[in-house]
């Protein structure tokens, strides 16, 4: 069976690995020690917190039946409906807000059970080796007839650069045009409950937050536990600064009506937490290569949804080619 190896575990990497199972030997490559990427979960003492993706809306009739089978496999769920403002009063908008059950990171654990997925693996470079591909990692080397790149595309490019592989100036031009906003995200462990109102979420007007979750009223952490997103401008003024100064910086902003527990904070930097800048297409395929395509949060709709229907576009375009070839 010809091999796809598919660079990144987030949802448009699991989704594109699960629907292309059996049509090639799929191996998933990511450098995290976990799957999901930015649908991301971490723990510290007894409190969860999802310091990435917050929730999931739907928008197309496609991604409404994903999150179906989800609802009805029992990874997903509704957090709430509407809008949540300054005040956590929820302005109805029509759409239910979901969230992953037990963390936001269930649904990444479901999509990859069963899969040839190898994290805590860095790719280091992708290059042209005949037909094919020579995927290299800090481990060991792969072939591969096909490689699908799903992670931020700074990235992508950079191990394509390491490769000495060159994309059309068509190509090249529309993702160095992809642009990402970077989030600072504080995780705070709790000395009492906050008094953040129902659903346990505000989203300020002004300031440097950008967004508060009480994960324990959102049903994912056992003990108090809030994520703190900050807005992009703190962000990029703030991105050096330690630990210590972003952390008091926005627990005085959110007003949360308690105090960080010692010991019981962390810093998450994403660097290219939003794209503000996307590609038009659900994936691009590279021209003039063999099989080479870019997919993830930055092509199509964005978002979670957007994640999920680009590699599903992805895996078709791939499927169809390997029928072909047999």
């Amino acid at each position: 069976m010809r091999r796809l190896v598919i660079v990144g575990a987030g949802l448009a990497g699991l989704t594109a690995a699960r629907a292309l199972d059996g049509h090639y030997e799929v191996v998933v490559l990511d450098k995290s020690r976990g799957v999901g990427g930015r649908m991301a979960t971490r723990r510290i003492g007894a409190a969860t917190f999802d310091h990435g993706a917050q929730f999931f809306t739907t928008h197309t009739a496609e991604f409404t039946k994903v999150v179906a089978t989800w609802t009805e496999a029992g990874i997903a769920q509704p957090w709430f409906a509407g809008r949540v403002g300054p005040t956590g009063v929820v302005d109805a908008d029509g759409h239910t807000r979901y969230r992953g059950v037990g963390s936001m990171n269930a649904v990444a654990h479901h999509l990859a059970d069963g899969l040839d997925v190898r994290r805590s693996t860095p790719v280091q470079s992708v290059a042209r080796s005949g037909d094919g591909w020579l995927v290299t990692t800090a481990h060991d080397a792969l072939t591969a007839d096909a490689v699908l790149l799903t992670a931020p595309v700074p990235q992508s490019l950079a191990l394509l650069a390491a490769g000495g592989v060159e994309l059309s100036d068509v190509d090249l031009q529309a993702m160095q045009a992809i642009e990402y906003e970077p989030c600072l995200a504080v995780l705070a462990l709790l000395d009492g409950p906050t008094r953040l109102p129902p659903p346990g979420a505000v989203d300020p007007a002004d300031g440097p937050v950008d967004w508060v979750a009480d994960n324990h009223r959102k049903g994912v952490s056992a003990v108090p536990a809030v994520t703190i997103h900050a807005t992009a401008a703190f962000t990029r003024q703030q991105w050096d600064a330690d630990d210590e100064t972003v952390v008091a910086a926005l627990v005085a902003a959110s007003h949360l009506g308690c105090s960080p527990l010692p010991g019981g904070t962390q810093v998450q930097r994403w660097r290219y937490a939003r794209p503000i800048t996307m590609y038009p297409d659900r994936f691009l395929a590279a021209e003039g290569l063999p099989q080479l395509l870019f997919a993830g949060d930055a092509f199509g709709e964005g978002k979670v949804e957007g994640a999920v229907l680009s590699g599903m576009a992805a895996a078709e375009r791939l499927a169809d080619r390997s029928r072909n070839k047999r």
